[in-house]
């Protein structure tokens, strides 16, 4: 699979999870199917948390596209600038939708900032890189500045250590790796708050990202199809959706 086909599907699965969140599929189909309805139908409940796995397939393949890119960039500082000015493009949309700060772009970016800090680190002394890695990772899950915080950091860096693993190796490391990210959700277990919901936001979380993970399992190391613009399709297309479903959604709510 070429680096522009994981990128078609991880904004198409973003997409469709930018777009549920302002039309939920259960509700809209309600309203469509069954207006006078009561109670809400359980079969479209279902239907609404079974297809709320394809939103979570984005994020891990665009964690994925920082440690490929900075690997392959052949202007890191372009590539920085880049993603800063999308990202603050991308902020005010981003807020009218959920109404925080910290779209994933700021991730993203600290992201390759951390890689780079690493190799400086380790160019320095040995060992170095990794002790400030730690730290960004750290640093960024404590503030919780931007979407994913310290725990996308860190995936990002484990795609880029692990580019040359093979597939079987990957699979178990991810396998462990992602369930134990959500901590908070996993110590959960050992409260009394378990419900339908929690098992529900456990498999939504932990084991729906691996979905994303598998794909880029599939990546064969080759760009596909290029055009004119096709660099910068992929960042006019987060800020530019998300002031669309932000405005739509002001306008549902008669805001």
């Amino acid at each position: 699979m070429s680096f522009f086909a994981l990128k078609t599907i991880a904004l198409l699965s973003m997409l469709w999870d930018h777009l549920t969140y302002v039309w939920p599929v259960s509700l809209t189909l309600e309203m469509i199917f069954s207006p006078d309805a009561a109670d809400s139908v359980p079969a479209l409940l279902a239907l609404q948390r079974a297809t709320d796995y394809l939103g979570r397939i984005a994020a891990p393949i665009f964690l994925f596209s920082i440690a490929n890119g900075y690997r392959h960039t052949r202007n890191f500082n372009q590539y920085t600038l880049r993603l800063l000015a999308f990202a603050c493009l991308a902020e005010y949309p981003y807020y009218l939708l959920f109404g925080f700060h910290g779209n994933i772009m700021f991730t993203l970016l600290l992201g390759l900032l951390t890689l780079r800090l690493m190799d400086w680190g380790n160019e320095k002394r040995a060992g170095l890189g990794y002790l400030l890695c730690a730290g960004v990772v750290v640093a960024a899950q404590y503030l919780s500045l931007t979407e994913g915080g310290g725990r996308y950091i860190l995936f990002i860096l484990v795609f880029y250590w692990t580019e040359r693993w093979p597939v079987p190796k990957k699979a178990l490391l991810w396998l462990f790796l992602m369930p134990l990210s959500r901590y908070k959700l996993i110590g959960m277990l050992f409260s009394e708050q378990l419900t339908g919901r929690w098992l529900h936001m456990l498999c939504i979380n932990a084991l729906g990202p691996l979905l994303g993970v598998a794909f880029t399992f599939l990546y064969n190391g080759k760009k596909g199809p290029a055009f004119p613009g096709e660099k910068y399709l992929w960042y006019i297309f987060y800020p530019a959706h998300l002031l669309v479903l932000g405005l739509a959604q002001k306008a549902l709510l008669g805001a």
